[in-house]
C-alpha cells in the first residue's frame, strides 16, 4: 500500500495535522481524496488525519471514516489506527463496540498494546460498568496483556470512586508485592481520598503512614484530602494538626485547602473561624478564588452578618476576581431578601458590565423583590428586559408578577400576564391560579373566581388546600355556609385534606351565622380528621357559645382545648368570665380569673374592656374588684379604665365613690375627658349636692378641660332648679342646700 516516497497530498495532510490548523470540512475533503487514490496513501497519513479529527472531538466522523477505510481491500491498519477507533467509540459511550474492534485487532494479527487495554478500561469506567472493568483487568493480568502504571491507576480510581477503597488497598499491596510497578504519590492519594470520602479516616491514616514508611513524599493533594476528610467528620483538631504538619514539610496550602476549611467551618456554623482562616491564609499568600468568596457570602448572610457580606463582595471586586453567575445571583437574592431592590439592580448592571450573562435565577428574585415592594410597573419593565436578552421567564417569574398585580387589585393586568405566560409556553400551576382565585374572592367577584376554578380544572391543574380555603373563606364571609360545606365535601372527594385554616374559616362563618350547633359538629369532625385546633378555633367556638348563653358548654370547650395544649388568650378568657358573671357563678368566675392570671399576662387595655363590660352589666362590685386586682399586679389603670368605672359608679348612684376615683385619676396625672366630668356632674346634680358639683368644676378648670354645652346645661338646670319648678319644691331644695352648706 502506498509508494516509498510520500506524495504531495500525504505531506500536505501530515503538515496540516501537525500545525493544528486543519478544519473539519478540509479534513473530510482530504479523506475523500485519499481513499479514492490508488495505491492508497501511507497508513501514517491516515493515522495523522484520524487523530486530528479525533482531537477536534468529532468522534462520530472518525468512526465513520474508520468503517470506510476498513472497507478498502488493500488497506492494512496498524495498532495506532485501531486505538484511535477504540478511543472514539469509548468517547461516544459505545465501549461494547470498542471490544468488537479489539476482536478485529486479534483477527488481523495485530498486538494490542497498553494504550488499547487502558482505553477500554476508561470506557467501561465512564459508562459505570465497574464490575466489567474489574473482570477485564483480571484478564489483563492473568493473560499477560500489555498494561502499565496508568492501567493500575484507572482501576484504583474507579474502585475508590465506587466506595470500594478496601479493594483498592488489595491492588496496592499487589503492586508493592510483585515489584513490577512502584506506586507513587498519585496511587496513595487516590486511596487516601477514597477512604476520606467514605468517612473512614482511620483507614486513610493507615495508608498515609504506609506512604511515609515507604519514603513516598506526600504533596498538597494528600493533605487536602485528609484535611477535607477530618473536617467532614468534625475532627477539627486533627485537621489543624495536619495543616501545621503541612507547613512543617514546606508544602504551601493552595486555594483548595482554603476552600476545604472554609466550606467545613461554614457548614458547621463556625463563621468567625472561617473568616480567621481566610485572613490567615491570604496573609500567607494563598489567593482566594470565586468559590471562596461565594461560600463566605452565603454563610455570612445565613448568620445575619449583612455588613460583612457587602465587605467581602467589595473585596472580591477590588481583588479583580470575577464573580460567577452564582456569586452575582447570591448577592442579588440577598439584597432583594433584605428589601434592597435598588442595590440589587445595581448589581445586575455590574454583572452586565463584567460580561456575566444573567439567567432566570438572576431575574426572579429581582422581580419578586420589586413586586413585594409594590413596584409592579418596574417589575414589568424588568420582565421585558429579561425576554429581550433571551432569558426565558419560568413559572416563578410570571407567578411573582401575577401575585403582585392581584394584590394591587389589577386583575385585568394579571390576566394579561397569564395570557403572555401561555404564549411563551410556560404552563400555569396551582400557585398561578390560586393568586387569581384569592383576589377575586376577596373582591367578592364570585363569578370570576368560579371561571378561573373551572379553567384550572379543565387544564388538569390539581387543586390544593389553598385553592379551597380561598373559596370557602369567600363563601363564609357572604354567609353562604351551606355552599361552603358543599365545597368542603368536594375537597374530600378530590383527595385534598382540609387543614386548620379550612376549619377555622368554616367555623367562623357558621358562628357568625348563628349556627353554633353546626360549628360544634364541624369541630368534632375536625378532631376526628386529626387536625389540631388552634387559638382561633377556640375563640370562634367560645364566642358563639357565649352569645347563645351556653356558658357551661363554653367552659367545657376550654377544658377540652387545654387537654390538647391549646392555651387560651386573654380575649377568650374575657368572653367566658363575662358569661359566667351573667349567670351569677361568682365562684367559677374567681377560679377562671385565677386560671387566666396563671396562664396569660393580661394588659391594661384588655382588663379595661372587661371592666367596661361589667359596668354596662351593672356589676360594679366585680368591676371594682378587677380594678383593685390591676393595682395589685402593677398594671397602671389608664383613662379608659377610670372613665368606665366612673360612668358605672354614677349610673348606679355611687357618686361619692365616683368622686374619690376622679381624685385618684387626677392624682396620677390622668386628665379626664369632658364627657367623664359631665357624667359625674349630672349624677351629683341629681342628688342636689351643688357644693360637690362646684368642686368637680374647679378640678375641671384646673386641668384645663373646657366645659361643653352639656356641662352648662347641667349646671343651669341645677341652679335654676329646673328639675322641679313648683314653689314648694324650690323651697324644699333651698332648705336642703342650706343644710348641706
Amino acid at each position: 500500500m502506498g509508494m516509498s516516497k510520500p506524495t504531495y497530498l500525504e505531506n500536505l495532510v501530515i503538515h496540516k495535522c501537525k500545525s493544528r490548523s486543519l478544519e473539519l470540512d478540509e479534513a473530510l475533503g482530504f479523506f475523500n481524496s485519499m481513499i479514492s487514490m490508488r495505491p492508497l496513501p501511507s497508513i501514517s497519513a491516515f493515522n495523522y488525519l484520524l487523530g486530528a479529527v479525533s482531537k477536534m472531538e468529532h468522534c462520530a466522523f472518525v468512526v465513520s471514516m474508520c468503517k470506510q477505510i476498513m472497507g478498502c481491500s488493500d488497506f492494512q491498519p496498524d495498532i495506532f489506527t485501531m486505538n484511535i477507533w477504540i478511543l472514539c467509540l469509548c468517547n461516544l459511550k459505545k465501549v461494547d463496540l470498542g471490544f468488537s474492534v479489539l476482536a478485529m485487532i486479534v483477527k488481523l494479527g495485530l498486538q494490542p498494546d497498553d494504550y488499547t487495554m487502558t482505553t477500554l478500561l476508561i470506557g467501561l469506567s465512564n459508562e459505570g460498568k465497574i464490575n466489567k472493568a474489574m473482570g477485564v483487568f483480571r484478564k489483563i493480568l492473568e493473560n499477560g496483556y500489555p498494561h502499565n502504571q496508568y492501567t493500575f491507576s484507572i482501576i484504583l480510581r474507579e474502585l475508590c470512586r465506587s466506595r470500594n477503597s478496601r479493594f483498592a488497598v488489595l491492588l496496592l499491596l499487589k503492586m508493592n508485592g510483585n515489584g513490577s510497578f512502584q506506586p507513587d504519590a498519585i496511587y496513595y492519594n487516590t486511596i487516601i481520598d477514597g477512604f476520606c470520602k467514605e468517612n473512614r479516616m482511620d483507614k486513610a491514616l493507615i495508608i498515609f503512614r504506609d506512604m511515609l514508611d515507604r519514603r513516598i513524599e506526600p504533596d498538597v493533594v494528600t493533605f487536602n484530602s485528609l484535611i477535607n476528610g477530618f473536617c467532614s467528620v468534625g475532627q477539627w483538631d486533627l485537621a489543624k494538626e495536619l495543616l501545621v504538619d503541612m507547613g512543617n514539610k514546606g508544602i504551601s496550602p493552595n486555594v483548595y485547602t482554603l476552600n476545604t476549611l472554609i466550606s467545613a467551618l461554614c457548614k458547621d456554623g463556625k463563621i468567625q473561624e472561617a473568616i480567621f482562616v481566610f485572613d490567615l491564609m491570604t496573609q500567607r499568600g494563598t489567593r482566594p478564588d470565586v468559590i471562596t468568596y461565594t461560600m463566605l457570602i452565603h454563610a455570612l448572610y445565613k448568620f445575619g452578618e449583612w455588613r460583612l457580606v457587602r465587605n467581602f463582595f467589595a473585596n472580591m471586586i477590588a481583588s479583580e476576581i470575577l464573580p460567577s453567575v452564582l456569586t452575582f445571583n447570591s448577592m442579588i437574592y440577598i439584597l432583594c431578601k433584605e428589601g434592597q431592590s435598588s442595590e440589587a439592580i445595581e448589581i445586575l448592571e455590574l454583572m452586565s458590565r463584567k460580561g456575566v450573562k444573567p439567567d432566570v435565577v438572576t431575574y426572579n428574585p429581582l422581580i419578586q423583590g420589586l413586586c413585594h415592594s409594590g413596584k409592579w410597573e418596574e417589575a414589568t419593565i424588568l420582565l421585558n428586559r429579561m425576554m429581550n436578552e433571551g432569558v426565558y421567564p419560568d413559572v416563578v417569574t410570571f407567578n411573582s408578577l401575577i401575585n403582585a398585580l392581584c394584590k394591587e387589585k389589577r386583575t385585568s393586568e394579571a390576566f394579561t400576564v397569564l395570557e403572555l405566560m401561555i404564549q411563551r409556553n410556560v404552563k400555569p400551576n396551582v400557585v398561578t391560579y390560586n393568586c387569581l382565585i384569592y383576589e377575586f374572592c376577596s373582591l367578592g367577584k364570585w363569578t370570576e373566581a368560579t371561571t378561573v376554578l373551572n379553567r384550572m380544572m379543565n387544564e388538569g391543574v390539581h387543586l390544593d388546600v389553598v385553592t379551597f380555603n380561598s373559596l370557602i373563606n369567600a363563601l363564609c364571609k357572604e354567609k353562604r355556609t351551606e355552599e361552603a360545606i358543599t365545597m368542603l365535601e368536594l375537597m374530600s372527594q378530590r383527595g385534598v385534606k382540609p387543614d386548620i385554616v379550612t376549619y377555622n374559616c368554616l367555623m367562623r362563618g357558621l358562628c357568625n351565622s348563628d349556627k353554633c350547633a353546626e360549628a360544634t359538629s364541624l369541630f368534632s369532625r375536625m378532631l376526628n380528621g386529626g387536625v389540631q385546633p388552634d387559638m382561633e378555633t377556640l375563640r370562634s367556638l367560645i364566642n358563639a357559645l357565649y352569645k347563645e348563653n351556653k356558658n357551661e358548654e363554653a367552659v367545657s370547650m376550654l377544658e377540652l382545648m387545654s387537654q390538647r395544649n391549646v392555651i387560651p388568650d386573654i380575649v377568650t378568657y374575657c368572653f367566658l368570665i363575662l358569661g359566667l358573671w351573667s349567670l351569677g357563678n361568682c365562684a367559677e368566675v374567681t377560679s377562671l380569673f385565677s386560671r387566666m392570671l396563671n396562664g396569660v399576662q393580661p394588659d391594661v387595655e384588655t382588663l379595661s374592656s372587661l371592666i367596661n363590660a361589667l359596668c354596662k352589666e351593672k356589676k360594679i362590685e366585680e368591676a371594682i374588684t378587677l380594678y383593685k386586682l390591676m393595682i395589685q399586679r402593677d398594671l397602671k389603670p389608664d383613662i379608659v379604665t377610670y372613665s368606665c368605672l366612673i360612668h358605672g359608679l354614677c349610673n348606679s348612684g355611687q357618686c361619692g365613690e365616683a368622686t374619690s376615683l376622679l381624685s385618684k385619676m387626677v392624682a396620677e396625672d390622668i386628665v379626664p375627658e369632658v364627657e367623664t366630668f359631665n357624667i359625674l356632674l349630672d349624677a351629683i346634680s341629681k342628688q342636689g349636692t351643688i357644693k360637690k358639683a362646684h368642686e368637680v368644676l374647679k378640678v375641671m378648670d384646673q386641668k384645663g378641660v373646657k366645659p361643653n354645652e352639656f356641662t352648662y346645661r347641667i349646671m343651669i338646670e341645677e341652679v335654676l332648679c329646673l328639675r322641679a319648678v313648683t314653689p314648694n319644691s324650690i323651697n324644699v331644695r333651698s332648705k336642703e342646700n342650706a343644710k348641706e352648706r
